[in-house]
């Protein structure tokens, strides 16, 4: 093995980071313990029960819901209260916005947005409806398609987008906008407003996690991967799944010799996994049908090992993707990142950074002083901890020759220049860095920025 200070620096990343630190073996062989089991099952189970109910202790339950717990009826006054915090006319953006062509947004626009979202028409009582998602969809605080951007050239910072969902996911629907169009929905992770068509509604709530709680599927494990094109049945064509997804198998039983079974042109379920999807009938409803998947994509049968040799190896799998806010561009930012590092491993996490640092079950390291006061603390997590900072989440890599490294989503960093001036490096993607790197405003080190770091069990 050659000796670190003669490994060659890639010319793409920042300073200090060389080629080999771009893969997981690297910082594997520099963990005590890679492949140690970290929670059994049961572990597991006790860690998200426990963020679970420090979610709700906090008064976030609507960041991380158990939705099979979600009321089946519900007053105005909630619906209102519920819709006011993230979508409500309140929360509009103050300042200026911008559209998808650069035009700003002007007032009728705005109350046109709002009179969508049917506010006025909420009934004194809801009966609550459940559904699962059809395909990935992006989660909307309005009930528009269209950019709300803070100025023309940063269309990829939509302020209307919350995040995204992947098929499968449980949602309760709560209401929808006066053309029908959208319903405002609460899902485990989030609330806000998806297209009423993505959705397939049950009778029976029960339905939904009898589907989702089947003893048999698989984690997708790879970054991303998508069903089988199926040209006689689009609703099962290409779906898109992403990192730490659940996709529940067809018992053989149900297998049949193609799909569309009888079909002479249908594809046999050789080289593949055969995976039951939901989709919508004429009405509406939910029903299930079998779709492909290949063998050869990066999954796994049950959840991957809770191992941090299991953590590396997630997150360099996302290396070099771009940055996504919210989801957008069907890809993802840094908090999304982390969640969909952890759920590959079984581990349940809120949303959005913020509550994943402070509303979250298992060990808490607070950082504070000098640098060598933190380097003190930052020796107290290992490989695959997430470390916190303002509005931001970034994973533990480790130490070599007293730098300390990380992966994470981002937007960029800084450097000193030998004229002592500060130049901004935009990223907006998954990189590797040293934790002793500029923040892009050049006024601190992301080292010196730290609040809090984790460790999940």
């Amino acid at each position: 093995m050659l000796d670190d200070r003669k490994r060659r620096v890639d010319p793409f990343s920042p300073p200090g980071v060389t080629e080999e630190m771009l893969t997981p073996e690297y910082w594997l062989e520099r963990t005590a313990g890679a492949e140690e089991l970290l929670l059994t099952k049961t572990g597991l189970d006790d860690l998200n029960n426990r963020t679970f109910q420090i979610m709700k202790e906090q008064g976030w339950q609507h960041d991380l819901y158990q939705l099979e717990e979600f009321p089946t009826e519900l007053s105005r006054a909630e619906l209102l209260a519920i819709i006011a915090a993230y979508s409500g006319p309140g929360v509009f953006p103050a300042q200026p916005c911008y559209n998808q062509q650069g035009r700003p947004i002007t007032e009728s626009e705005r109350e046109a947005v709002l009179a969508r979202a049917n506010l006025a028409g909420i009934p004194p009582a809801i009966r609550v409806k459940f559904g699962l998602l059809l395909r990935r969809e992006d989660l909307r605080a309005f009930p528009t398609e269209d950019l709300a951007v803070p100025s023309p050239d940063l269309i990829d910072h939509d302020l209307f987008q919350l995040t995204s969902l992947s098929p499968n996911s449980p949602v309760a629907v709560l209401h929808h906008s006066t053309d029908g169009r959208w319903s405002y929905v609460q899902s485990t992770i989030y609330r806000g407003w998806l297209r009423s068509d993505s959705i397939a509604i049950t009778a029976q709530r029960a339905e939904l996690f009898d589907f989702l709680r089947r003893d048999s599927f698989l984690t997708v494990s790879g970054a991303w991967v998508e069903t089988e094109p199926n040209p006689f049945d689009r609703r099962i064509s290409n779906l898109k799944y992403q990192m730490g997804d659940q996709l529940p198998l067809a018992e053989p039983a149900e297998i049949p010799d193609s799909i569309p079974a009888g079909h002479p042109h249908g594809q046999a379920p050789i080289g593949n996994y055969v995976i039951k999807v939901p989709v919508r009938d004429e009405t509406g409803a939910l029903k299930f049908k079998l779709a492909l998947i290949r063998r050869r994509n990066d999954l796994q049968a049950g959840y991957l090992p809770y191992t941090r040799a299991n953590l590396l190896r997630q997150a360099f799998k996302m290396l070099g993707e771009r940055y996504g806010w919210g989801g957008s561009f069907g890809r993802r930012d840094c908090s999304r990142f982390v969640l969909d590092i952890y759920r590959s491993v079984g581990v349940i996490l809120p949303r959005d950074a913020n509550r994943q640092e402070v509303g979250t079950a298992g060990r808490l390291i607070r950082f504070s002083g000098s640098v060598a006061a933190r380097k003190k603390q930052l020796a107290q997590l290992a490989a695959g901890d997430p470390l916190y900072l303002k509005g931001h989440v970034m994973v533990y890599l480790g130490r070599v020759q007293g730098k300390d490294y990380v992966i994470h989503d981002g937007a960029g960093y800084a450097v000193r220049k030998q004229t002592g001036k500060i130049k901004a490096v935009t990223v907006h993607g998954v990189f590797v860095m040293e934790l002793e790197q500029l923040l892009t405003s050049g006024k601190q080190s992301y080292l010196e920025a730290l609040t809090i770091g984790r460790s999940f069990k």
